[in-house]
């Protein structure tokens, strides 16, 4: 076993765990979640994500949890999987963004290899900067819910300002990528990611136009 192998400083160093105010013990980064490896575009571990368990006792509305920033890990640079998708988006020209490790890792098991996903944070300039340098064209394939839409309105501007080809394929409510994939299979999903880029674009930049508008009166 590994008990009594490593010490307690090593894991604080790769922020699986927390040293308490005062030097009193430590305490676990990711309790009750589901560990997954970062990696660099490299393909080196550079930190560490956990998925909160659906029968947590804890008291969080945090659904992923991410390693503090660090020398190696900042993730409004990286994009997860992002050194295993990298060649798929290169040869398609088109690159997935989810937002969770668990929505891209189910694209990924269906076939849709050029799928990547955020850290926890919302979609940065790096982000956009990162995409394009491989990809024409990018669609956003968040969640259905209320904050999914925001998430969407905020990358909106990012992708319009760095003339990049953008897709929006909005989910029904309550859905997530997996939930999609499992009820309609990836051949729906490559289908819905087809289309037109520019209507897609414009009618939701006017469709976010006509609700600020509507919701300042």
């Amino acid at each position: 076993g590994s008990e009594g192998k490593y010490k307690a400083e090593g894991f604080v160093a790769v922020r699986l765990m927390g040293e308490r105010d005062g030097g009193n013990g430590y305490y676990d980064n990711f309790v009750d979640r589901v560990l997954f490896p970062i990696r660099d575009a490299r393909s080196h571990p550079v930190a560490f994500g956990g998925r909160i368990l659906p029968d947590t006792k804890q008291r969080t509305d945090a659904k992923y949890w991410n390693s503090p920033d660090s020398q190696f890990f900042s993730k409004s640079n990286l994009l997860y999987a992002y050194d295993i998708a990298r060649e798929s988006i290169r040869r398609s020209e088109t690159a997935i963004v989810v937002e969770g490790y668990t929505d891209c890792i189910t694209l990924h098991q269906h076939g849709i290899g050029n799928a990547v996903a955020t850290l926890g944070t919302a979609l940065t300039d790096s982000h956009v900067g990162l995409l394009k340098r491989i990809a024409h064209r990018v669609v956003l394939l968040y969640d259905g819910d209320e904050a999914g839409k925001r998430a969407t309105e905020r990358a909106l501007s990012m992708f319009l300002a760095q003339k990049l080809d953008l897709r929006v394929l909005t989910l029904p409510e309550g859905m997530d990528p997996a939930d999609f994939i499992a009820e309609r299979g990836a051949d729906e999903d490559r289908k819905s990611t087809r289309l037109n880029s520019s209507h897609v674009v414009n009618s939701y930049a006017v469709f976010c136009l006509k609700k600020k508008k509507t919701t300042s009166r």
